[in-house]
């Protein structure tokens, strides 16, 4: 039995990354009567919307929200098993355990629905998006314009996540350039007293997000008028409400400023955060790097704002103002790569691995118009393109 915190956190997590899933499958225009997807029961239970329920059961919103990221209606067709197999071709394999394998007959289940299950889709969902958007070509660029250097130094074989508190990083330290630079200048607060350079503590991983002060400071980097740093309560031993006060300014900032809301998560959430939490925190940074970076949100005013930001052709995706979809600034979509399917996920995942390692080396992900046309030299039918192989 999990004790009162675990099914809190639990339940938060859950929230988290529902909200996510709506998001990305309703192209960030989520319908009201969604937008809060659990309800309180008769018996003070949280419980998801039948809608949502069902949806889930049919593979509704995994269909919407893979179609979405790449841009390519194919991907509405597919059932579980063949979501599975795409998820694990791309090499974010979903988790299943030895109690519990996943098996369509488990994911078709709404009465009840087998949360458990769906939440493993779902990570590996949060986490295919979040590879896609912040590939290390990307965030050495844009840490190469933050720093104005090559950005060779940048380790681009780290993990993703890692590479995402690298961008955060320097981004807090050029602000805190930036602000000893106002400093030296004379600047004042609004009482008239002589500003000090805040003590910005060091992001050595994403623990040290949960005070909310460096969340908050990069943001400020990007957008000093939305989010002016001095807002940000700087101690050396926080408190917790001056955690949920940092925290609160990142989700207000979110939710007035951006083109739509990226934060699917409660300030609380983020302050007490346990490893559950992570990943929502992760897809939450890939978006404000989609839209900080690649896509600058009208908000967005940093140094050399004025000058085109240069990325390379496997670098060259936006997204649309209002939508999730990872494409160019033409609507091109990206190629989805193809490779044969398997019957089980362990078998598929061990099979492919060495595969997809050559691959990623030898052919990056770039918009379809840098790509020789598929259908003049492909032999596979739609369906062995798209994962649709009986099971066995």
């Amino acid at each position: 039995m999990m004790d009162a915190g675990q099914q809190e956190t639990r339940q938060a997590h859950q929230r988290a990354s529902v909200k996510w899933l709506l998001a990305k499958a309703f192209n960030n225009n989520v319908p009201d009567n969604i937008r809060e997807p659990f309800y309180t029961d008769h018996d003070n239970q949280e419980r998801l919307k039948p809608q949502i329920v069902v949806e889930m059961g049919n593979a509704t919103l995994y269909c919407q929200t893979l179609s979405n990221i790449y841009s390519d209606p194919n991907y509405q067709s597919l059932n579980h098993w063949s979501i599975l197999q795409t998820l694990s071709r791309k090499g974010v394999p979903v988790a299943e355990s030895p109690e519990m394998p996943l098996t369509e007959t488990v994911l078709i289940q709404t009465n009840p629905l087998r949360i458990n299950a769906h939440m493993s889709v779902i990570q590996s969902l949060m986490t295919l998006y979040a590879k896609e958007i912040t590939s290390g070509e990307r965030i050495a660029n844009a840490v190469a314009r933050i720093t104005g250097t090559n950005g060779q130094t940048l380790p681009h074989d780290q993990p993703f996540d890692q590479l995402l508190l690298l961008w955060i990083s320097h981004a807090c330290t050029s602000l805190k350039k930036r602000i000893a630079r106002e400093v030296e200048l004379g600047a004042t607060d609004e009482n008239g007293v002589r500003m000090q350079v805040p003590n910005i503590p060091a992001v050595h991983d994403y623990q040290s997000l949960c005070d909310g002060v460096c969340l908050a400071l990069f943001i400020s980097y990007y957008c000093p008028k939305a989010l002016p740093w001095t807002l940000v309560r700087i101690n050396y031993l926080p408190a917790v409400e001056d955690s949920i006060h940092n925290v609160s300014l990142v989700s207000n900032f979110c939710q007035k400023h951006l083109p739509y809301n990226v934060f699917h998560m409660n300030p609380e959430d983020v302050t007490y955060m346990r490893n559950s939490m992570k990943l929502n925190l992760v897809v939450l940074l890939a978006d404000l790097f989609l839209l900080f970076e690649i896509h600058p949100a009208k908000c967005v005013c940093y140094p050399g704002m004025d000058a085109p930001v240069s990325y390379s052709a496997s670098a060259d995706a936006v997204y649309g103002n209002n939508t999730a979809t990872l494409r160019n600034s033409e609507n091109e979509a990206f190629v989805v790569h193809k490779s044969r399917g398997v019957t089980t996920l362990s078998s598929l995942h061990s099979q492919q691995h060495s595969q997809q390692q050559q691959q990623q080396q030898q052919e990056p992900l770039v918009p379809a118009r840098l790509r020789q046309s598929k259908e003049k030299s492909n032999i596979e039918t739609k369906a062995d393109e798209r994962g649709l192989y009986e099971k066995h």
